[in-house]
């Protein structure tokens, strides 16, 4: 149940139609390729949602099979394996603006479509072509216009004029323009008409008229395939961009009180640079050549769902089906079926006849429907192969479709991993078959108490629901307790949860809101020294390993990457372990530093002998200023203060941020108690606390304070000793302060 988390790369830019398509980090795919393929395998994805999957595993010489019903989906898998070349975008482009629209030697497109955005500039007069208008929905016009004016120099943004709105009023929804769109979609007497207006709403009205004016030019210009192709990715990439959506990862329709309306021309110019890339070769070819031919790389895209494709594929064909799993998304859907019909007329819309027609997805039916596809590419996974699924975006909805259905289609799964605060899922699965029987309730809740209460023993420290709740329908589904029910394939497990988790005797919640939403806060275990009869301890708490972890690979003397440390520290802490890419980074940024080429590399002062150093002249300095005050002092650790013979102050000296097993012993008697630390641990102590309500109820409980190395040095020289007494030492003490955590009036934080 161990799977080791791959972090992957950071985009290196701006995707197309990145703020819909799963945001699967870069290098995953090619990763679990490696893993689990070699070279000429045929890897296989079944849903087609991520180009960037085939697009790595065509990179490593495998051979690639997709199954994609979706035509824009198609074109960005296209365009993802064979990027174009800059120039050769440019010169589609050219071609399109080039076009004529009437007579005169200015009647070209580009010219016609810059034109319906004209303005002048508000401060010269001079004309000029508007980038942008923001709009007030509620007055229905044109509030602000963004331009550059060449005249008086740089860009500008000021409120529209009167031509501006009358301009804008010329572009209305009931002429010839909008009911050409429309018409590209659905016929006149289509049930699903209200379904596509309401898409087109989300446009501007003069959008939608340099939209049509665009697509009739070109369907009459002769042009050879590969310039269609650019020019369907540049008006997809424009089609995007344009939408009056404000949210960065849109789910629904719905347009915002204030929206922008992007000039069409300048978002087709922009879409050069999102489209461009490295050149190479056109690897697209037949089924039949590909399984045919030698086992060179090369890429089979299907125009059609998993379970037609089952029909042309051999049984155990694939090592691997590697695929990033979707989630329901009806803007997307909605939406991919207008464009494809604004490019390629009504037939191109009938694969998302169902889309159109839905409008609310639940998690019950998306069970249904990754089900139904999972099943059908089952029997192509050869003997000892594997289907890896990468979840973007995980949440408990999401993740309990995909182990459900993945359970029903006789999935076993062999491995999990969840970054919880990045929302990042991957999951292993081995070919088998489903659970024959279903499980008795009591039965359930209690292997899901199991299941949860085992991650939180594992981690040592409280955790969000989001991990509880996958921890549990993977415990659950690694069992096979998870029987496929076609009625509610969740309610049974998710009932189970809901109940095993309600046991205030096993579980504490640490909740932020006064609502009953198990999301609200992390959490832990009700009794932790007993957390179960007969159940093992639970372990150092995470965060500390983490920080060991990370501390151990900048140990070794060499600089490292970023990436390849969060693969170790992951490789180190895998399952159940995974931890918070935030949590890595707070570690990272306490011990190491960035040198000129931009690796990591430990701070000389956290070096191992340095450090040793340190540690024994701080425990004698500080002997040395209890001396000073009159207090007799033991040579233990921590260090006691006594005074008259009593317990007064204790001091921990320790370089680290691990500071649990000090602040969860026992409260002594002593007076105050200090956690003497440098500088550098601050921030990380900080971090810790914040995310770990059970650490922090304990450092106040336990009336701990925060002392810096470098308060202890200036209180020894003369200055630092000035006005110092037994009454101003505590104040002085702590006088460099963590500043929230002397009070700790902390918030609860999401990530782990």
């Amino acid at each position: 149940m161990t799977l080791a988390f791959v972090p992957g790369f950071p985009s290196s830019g701006p995707r197309f139609l990145g703020r819909f398509l799963p945001p699967v980090a870069d290098g995953v795919a090619a990763a679990y390729a490696n893993s689990f393929s070699q070279v000429g395998d045929v890897i296989l994805d079944p849903f087609g949602q991520s180009p960037g999957v085939a697009a790595e595993a065509l990179s490593l010489d495998r051979r690639v099979i997709v199954a994609c019903s979706n035509p824009i989906l198609r074109l960005a898998l296209s365009l993802a394996v064979h990027p174009p070349a800059l120039a050769d975008l440019k010169t589609a482009l050219t071609v399109l603006g080039d076009a004529s629209v009437g007579p005169g030697p200015n009647a070209r497109l580009e010219v016609q479509i810059k034109a319906m955005y004209r303005t002048t500039c508000a401060e010269c007069q001079t004309p000029t072509m508007a980038d942008a208008f923001d709009w007030d929905s509620d007055a229905n016009e044109p509030v602000e216009k963004h331009y550059i004016c060449l005249h008086c120099g740089g860009p500008r943004d000021a409120p529209t004029d009167d031509e501006d709105r009358a301009l804008a009023r010329r572009f209305g929804r009931s002429g010839p323009d909008y009911h050409f769109l429309l018409s590209r979609t659905v016929a006149p007497d289509d049930t699903d008409r209200g379904q596509a207006d309401d898409t087109l709403a989300v446009y501007p009205a003069r959008t939608l008229a340099a939209f049509a004016i665009v697509l009739h030019k070109l369907e009459s210009l002769d042009l050879d395939r590969e310039t269609r192709r650019l020019l369907a990715g540049l008006l997809v990439a424009a089609f995007d961009a344009t939408t009056t959506l404000a949210q960065d990862r849109p789910k629904v329709l719905a347009a915002p009180r204030r929206y922008r309306e992007t000039n069409v021309w300048l978002a087709l110019e922009s879409a050069l640079g999102l489209l461009a890339g490295p050149p190479g070769p056109e690897r697209s070819t037949t089924l039949d050549a590909l399984l045919a031919g030698p086992h060179q790389p090369a890429i089979y895209v299907h125009a059609g769902p998993m379970r037609d494709l089952g029909a042309r594929l051999s049984p155990a064909l694939s090592s691997l089906l590697l695929t990033a799993v979707p989630r329901p998304n009806q803007a997307f859907w909605t939406l991919s079926a207008t464009w494809a019909g604004w490019l390629w007329g009504t037939d191109s819309v009938e694969a998302f006849r169902g889309s159109l027609q839905r409008r609310r997805y639940d998690w019950v039916w998306h069970a249904r429907a990754l089900h139904q596809t999972l099943a059908a590419a089952q029997p192509f996974i050869s003997d000892g192969g594997r289907l890896v699924c990468l979840l973007a975006e995980a949440e408990p909805g999401f993740d309990a479709s995909l182990l459900a259905g993945a359970a029903g289609a006789g999935y076993h799964l062999r491995g999990w991993s969840l970054r919880a605060d990045t929302a990042e899922a991957q999951l292993e699965f081995e070919p088998g078959q489903p659970a024959s029987v279903s499980v008795r309730a009591p039965d359930l809740v209690r292997a899901a108490r199991e299941a949860a209460s085992a991650l939180l023993r594992a981690r040592g420290e409280p955790s969000r629901w989001i991990s509880l709740h996958f921890a549990a329908w993977c415990g659950l589904t690694a069992n096979r307790l998870v029987a496929w029910d076609t009625g509610d394939p969740l309610g049974p497990v998710n009932h189970a949860i809901q109940q095993a988790t309600a046991d205030a005797a096993a579980f504490d919640h640490f909740s932020d809101s006064a609502t009953d939403d198990p999301a609200s806060g992390p959490w832990y275990l009700a009794d932790e020294a007993n957390p179960m009869a007969g159940s093992p301890a639970t372990n150092r708490p995470l965060a500390d390993r983490v920080e060991a972890e990370v501390l151990r690979n900048l140990s070794s003397g060499e600089a490292v990457e970023e990436h390849e440390l969060m693969r170790n520290v992951y490789a180190a802490l895998p399952g159940a372990l995974t931890p918070g890419r935030a949590l890595v980074m707070a570690c990272l940024a306490s011990y190491g530093v960035h040198d000129d080429a931009g690796l990591w590399r430990l701070r000389p002062e956290d070096a191992l002998e340095a450090r040793a150093a340190e540690l024994q002249s701080i425990q004698a300095e500080l002997r040395a200023l209890a001396g000073w005050g009159g207090f007799e002092v033991s040579l233990s650790h921590p260090q006691e203060w006594r005074e008259r013979g009593q317990p007064a102050y204790l001091f921990a000296v320790l370089s680290s941020a691990m500071i649990s097993s000090f602040v969860k012993a026992p409260r002594g008697p002593a007076r105050r108690r200090f956690l003497v630390l440098p500088g550098g641990r601050a921030g990380l102590v900080e971090h810790k606390l914040r995310r770990d309500p059970r650490l922090r109820q304990a450092f106040v409980a336990g009336e701990w304070s925060i002392v810096k190395f470098r308060q202890v040095r200036r209180m020894m020289t003369t200055g630092g000793r000035e006005g110092l007494t037994r009454a101003t030492l505590v104040p002085v003490l702590t006088g460099d302060p963590l500043e929230a955590h002397q009070q700790l009036a902390l918030p609860v934080t999401r990530e782990e």
